[in-house]
């Protein structure tokens, strides 16, 4: 009896430590977010305060600052010219890859796999100087093009293996009846086997855009004023005889996170589909 009415109450017990444990993440995730959002809301006199001001009339004079910036603009065009290429460029040479990978049995099928996932494996600054010295022979140096490559060249490898993986785990009778059924392989692999497969697609994309969005380095080295993408411009939020923009630095960053932010919730659905959804009839 008493094992009895003892179970509801630890398992309300659990129920409230899990909630307070997930809360305790949650702020803790959110409070460097919540602290740039607060700094971009004040003037660089309640910035610079001491003590800190916790209570205080928030101002979009710095949003406002950054957005008529013709730099600010440039830099968010390129971002995002860069950032979607080399997202589709990664997709569209990476998942077909991947699938013959999962489907297609050939010597040397491990070594070629393993050997892709060694340019994942190798620290970007090591790759830097010999990609700079191919780009500006084949006179590619400070164009998006480079950027795009570069980028495609570390994002490739992750979504081959986030791919194989998933297209391994797919059923393959259904492949193998469409097939029967006088469909070409290509025709399965574009209707069947990627509508299966967004899922894993909405996952690696949001990788890849992480990966190419957020870079620094790349597109410190390969790109000019005409070119530069928004973490670079960031950099000259440090620059000049007044010091640090405090207010511009913070705003140009809340404005940064918010398309990958917005392309992340607009990816999500996809990562909770069921995997044959409708793909076979009762």
């Amino acid at each position: 009896m008493t094992a009895v009415v003892g179970s509801p109450r630890a398992r309300r017990l659990e129920a409230v430590l899990i909630y307070v444990a997930l809360t305790t993440l949650t702020l803790a995730f959110l409070f460097p977010l919540v602290w740039v959002l607060g700094l971009s809301l004040k003037t660089r006199m309640q910035v610079l305060a001491t003590p800190p001001l916790y209570l205080w009339w928030p101002t979009l004079q710095n949003y406002a600052d950054v957005l008529t910036r013709a730099d600010f603009m440039r830099a968010f065009l390129n971002t995002m010219i860069i950032s979607a290429s080399a997202v589709l460029l990664s997709l569209c040479v990476g998942a077909p890859a991947a699938y013959a990978f999962a489907r297609f049995p050939f010597t040397g099928r491990s070594f070629l796999f393993f050997a892709l996932l060694v340019m994942r494996m190798l620290p970007p600054i090591a790759v830097l100087v010999p990609m700079y010295v191919l780009f500006s022979k084949l006179g590619l140096a400070t164009t998006r093009l480079s950027v795009v490559l570069a980028y495609t060249t570390f994002s490739l490898p992750l979504v081959v293996w986030m791919m194989r993986g998933y297209f391994e785990d797919l059923p393959v009778e259904l492949e193998e009846s469409a097939l029967i059924d006088g469909a070409s392989r290509l025709g399965t692999f574009m209707h069947i086997v990627l509508p299966m497969a967004r899922p894993g697609l909405a996952a690696a994309s949001i990788l890849c855009l992480q990966l190419a969005w957020n870079d620094f380095l790349f597109a410190a080295v390969l790109t000019n004023n005409a070119t530069q993408t928004l973490p670079v411009l960031m950099g000259a939020f440090n620059a000049g005889d007044s010091g640090m923009d405090w207010g511009g630095l913070t705003a140009s960053g809340m404005l940064v996170t918010l398309p990958v932010i917005a392309f992340s919730f607009a990816a999500q659905r996809h990562l909770v589909a069921g995997l044959s959804s409708g793909a076979v009839k009762g």
